[in-house]
């Protein structure tokens, strides 16, 4: 599955819901077990080229992929690692609520969407992270303001500012829209 029309029924947005979940899951995870293993590479209790993969560009090693990391500057591999967080961030969420808003109106059932008590905040999360990270609030979204969720408050004195979420909020959001496709959607 991978595209709005590829869902057509309940069952099918719920298994692509879930599956996208597994995979922020699992880049969450792969990021952990590359910290550990950069540890141990440090710490002396592993090789730094025991790690290797294939990409299409050919095999890399950690190794290889530490040096080239070397090669920038520390603030470049400091973006470097904040972009790669700020990518599975806004792929994640965006389209898992993409996905579910996206059937809700095919399916006739966009007021049950819009009811949530999460949903302003999930669409303003969403239109943030799609854009520029920044809080930019279009006259409507102002009306909304201020959104809760999850001890987390936007308001309008946020407005373009830069702004971050524990994952765990995140993946809660994310939980809550699945639970609200699995249990709430008519059809």
């Amino acid at each position: 599955m991978g595209t709005i029309s590829e869902i057509a029924t309940k069952e099918d947005l719920v298994s692509h819901l879930v599956s996208l979940r597994a995979a922020a899951v699992y880049d969450i995870f792969a990021q952990v077990c590359l910290q550990k293993f950069a540890k141990q590479c440090l710490e002396g209790t592993t090789d730094v080229h025991s790690l290797v993969t294939e990409l299409p560009e050919g095999q890399l090693s950690f190794g290889s992929f530490i040096e080239q990391l070397d090669n920038l500057s520390a603030h470049a591999a400091e973006e470097t690692k904040h972009n790669a967080n700020r990518a599975t961030t806004r792929n994640f969420l965006k389209e898992t609520f993409r996905i579910a808003q996206a059937y809700c109106e095919s399916s006739s059932q966009n007021t049950l969407l819009t009811s949530q008590s999460w949903y302003q905040f999930a669409r303003i999360v969403v239109n943030c992270l799609s854009h520029s990270f920044r809080l930019e609030c279009r006259p409507y979204d102002l009306t909304k303001l201020p959104v809760t969720y999850d001890r987390v408050t936007l308001d309008s004195s946020m407005n373009g500012q830069s702004v971050s979420m524990d994952i765990r909020v995140l993946l809660q959001l994310s939980d809550d829209i699945l639970a609200f496709a699995r249990f709430e959607l008519e059809r």
